[in-house]
């Protein structure tokens, strides 16, 4: 499972809508000590769980600051596309199914319960593959 070395602090924007990391933090992919790691670093921004219009009713089982690790990894890996090889610093570059499966595994690396973290993973993938496609 995941792995997260702190909890990072951030300023969430006078609107609400967005948060700036102040302190980051890294991520082992995978598993504890895998030697793929993300790094999480101030200045980085993320609007937090992202819900398409259709799905904001589902708001109150998706807070928007919940789970903010896991999200934070997401945006990073969906924005940059890599990862590094801690032992030689080598960008290793990632597919969109693992940058989502990865967001699965940080969500149970902060003991979500399988079935929403599951359920979480599915709404990703189902945006990303049919929705983000067609805007």
């Amino acid at each position: 499972m995941g792995r997260f070395t702190n909890w990072p602090s951030l300023t969430i924007s006078n609107d609400g809508r967005t948060a700036t990391v102040i302190q980051g933090f890294r991520y082992d992919l995978g598993r504890k000590n895998s030697g793929n790691v993300v790094y999480i670093e101030p200045g980085m921004t993320t609007d937090g769980l992202t819900l398409p219009k259709k799905l904001r009713f589902i708001r109150p089982l998706a807070p928007r600051w919940a789970h903010l690790k896991a999200i934070l990894v997401h945006d990073k890996l969906c924005k940059d596309r890599y990862y590094y090889k801690i032992e030689t610093m080598v960008k290793v570059e990632i597919c969109q199914r693992d940058i989502d499966l990865e967001f699965y595994i940080a969500l149970r690396a902060l003991k979500m319960p399988k079935w929403r973290a599951k359920s979480y993973y599915n709404c990703v993938r189902f945006y990303q593959s049919f929705i983000k496609r067609n805007v």
